[in-house]
């Protein structure tokens, strides 16, 4: 986002310096005949955008181009996902016995479900040009211009109450990694287990037997094209993550109307609505980079979070402003 701001910042000064020109130049007149950067206006705005800060200033009669900042609070959003184990590429009914195994040997246990709280993380810079093209109402106008913002709109992290089952699922894939290689067998001494045993001859052959025929662990995301199983793994601090992600940037179209607050017309009011085209429906992806909304057979409230998105290819943004005009 720091592009972003120095963007902003450097499109504010040349507002301000327009301005200042106008009011020494050579040209004064003429731009003032044509209301050309003769004003600036602060506003503040609220929407689906978020809240933020705008300003403003006309560039001809009939037009005027206005910069500024969202940003959107948090809020959060629910989701949940299911934690199954897999085996030879498909899913398989061990959880109960891998569950146990591992409270018996480590003192986690594994929860059946992952619960996920999704917020969301947009922070966009706006660029519109409103164009009044009633010279006898200047309170109609069309907007075009675009906005511009990180790719992910929305971040998904598991809620506290599920780091000891995340933590469990990481432990028992570092297991299931190190005891099931081939090299296991042949050196064990180098694969102690739980950082303190080492397994010898026949009771190293019997525990990899043990794990190949469990199976590995993960968080089900669905299945992919071929069939076979998607597992989310936690990272290194045992933590997941998905994001929701669209373009940077985004081009918008729409419209509005505004009028006077203040009798001598220095505190106006508007609204706004159109759209942001963020180049088709918003994916969900995880942090291997796999989009979920390429997967089929999710659970019910993850294919409701995805059929919301599929419902919007364009984003609708709605704005309630006030300005001051100096």
């Amino acid at each position: 986002m720091k592009k972003i701001a120095v963007t902003i910042i450097g499109l504010i000064s040349i507002l301000l310096n327009s301005a200042a020109y106008a009011e020494k130049g050579s040209v004064v007149s003429e731009m003032k005949a044509h209301n050309v950067f003769n004003t600036i206006e602060l506003a503040a705005n609220i929407g689906t955008t978020g809240i933020g800060l705008e300003l403003a200033s006309p560039i001809t009669e009939w037009a005027k181009v206005r910069v500024g900042f969202d940003c959107m609070p948090h809020f959060k959003r629910h989701l949940q996902f299911k934690v199954e184990n897999y085996l030879n590429n498909k899913i398989e009914d061990n959880f109960d016995r891998i569950n146990q195994m591992m409270s018996n040997q480590t003192g986690y246990d594994i929860n059946r479900f992952v619960n996920m709280e999704s917020k969301p993380t947009m922070e966009t810079f706006r660029f519109l040009i409103d164009v009044y093209p009633i010279k006898t109402n200047r309170h109609w106008h069309f907007t075009a211009g675009f906005f511009i913002g990180g790719s992910s709109i929305g971040t998904s992290t598991n809620t506290s109450d599920d780091m000891a089952t995340l933590m469990g699922i990481k432990i028992y894939e570092s297991l299931y990694q190190n005891v099931t290689s081939e090299d296991f067998i042949k050196n064990p001494q180098d694969y102690p287990l739980f950082g303190f045993i080492s397994l010898e001859g026949e009771v190293a052959e019997i525990f990899q037997e043990k794990m190949r025929s469990a199976g590995q662990l993960g968080v089900y995301a669905g299945d992919r094209k071929d069939g076979s199983p998607c597992m989310l793994l936690p990272d290194e601090e045992g933590i997941l993550k998905l994001k929701t992600k669209v373009n940077r940037f985004r081009p918008y179209i729409g419209f509005g109307y505004g009028g006077s607050l203040s009798r001598d017309g220095k505190w106006e009011a508007s609204f706004d609505a159109g759209v942001q085209f963020w180049g088709g429906q918003p994916k969900l992806t995880a942090e291997d980079g796999t989009v979920i909304n390429n997967l089929t057979n999710l659970s019910k409230e993850t294919q409701s979070y995805i059929n919301l998105m599929k419902a919007l290819p364009v984003y609708p943004t709605i704005d309630i402003r006030v300005s001051y005009r100096f």
